[in-house]
């Protein structure tokens, strides 16, 4: 097992990284060969391993690695607060979107990652659910500043609104999820689009009811 002060050359790791992220984004986690990262990178297979002791410890290092960058560069308007939850899904979409294009393996690893968390290995798996649940926080925090604006009816109690919320996040999540099990080939923002879109009618309702007023 490798011990997480294991001393690393930063432009070693620098190669190791950008070749792992583009093997995994194109292969997949089953099919990504350390072999192929190691040519690509310029260094031994030995070293990968040295360093991060598996292919599974690898591919979640990709994946955290990935996650920092997107919240390192998107835009800082995405997380200013807006007045409602639509124009959230929709900033937050934009903002995601510019990214991948930029960056497109880091985008497609993460859609696979999170899309087909379910065909991960065991361990990555619950790695995977910490991180995700750790990305809730942070969207958990802003809904609630957004519901804290908005004009709630006297005996609607915040909290609830709030969780209630969350609980369409993973419902969301959830679809997604089993959207990927039967069309595997979505690998950027605009493939996922219909999720985007699924995410606004929800909050259009969780904002405006589904009842019509009299």
């Amino acid at each position: 097992m490798v011990r997480e002060n294991t001393p690393k050359d930063p432009e070693k790791v620098k190669r190791i990284m950008a070749a792992a992220t583009h093997e995994f984004a194109s292969q997949g986690y089953t099919a990504a060969k350390t072999e192929a990262i190691a040519k690509n990178a310029e260094v031994s297979k030995g070293l990968i391993f040295h360093y991060y002791g598996s292919k599974q410890r690898l591919y979640f290092q990709t994946v955290v690695a990935a996650t920092e960058r997107i919240k390192a560069e998107v835009n800082p308007k995405a997380f200013e607060i807006p007045d409602d939850l639509v124009t959230l899904v929709v900033r937050s979409t934009k903002y995601k979107s510019e990214f991948g294009r930029q960056h497109p393996d880091e985008m497609r690893l993460m859609i696979n990652a999170y899309g087909n968390v379910d065909k991960l290995p065991a361990k990555i798996q619950g790695e995977m659910q910490a991180l995700y649940t750790q990305s809730l926080k942070v969207s958990q925090v802003m809904i609630g500043q957004i519901v804290d604006r908005l004009p709630l009816r006297p005996e609607v109690d915040r909290d609830t609104v709030v969780s209630l919320i969350m609980g369409v996040y993973n419902q969301i999540f959830a679809e997604f999820k089993a959207h990927m099990q039967t069309t595997p080939d979505v690998e950027t923002m605009q493939d996922a689009q219909w999720v985007v879109d699924l995410a606004k009618k929800y909050m259009t309702i969780l904002e405006n009811g589904f009842i019509q007023p009299e």
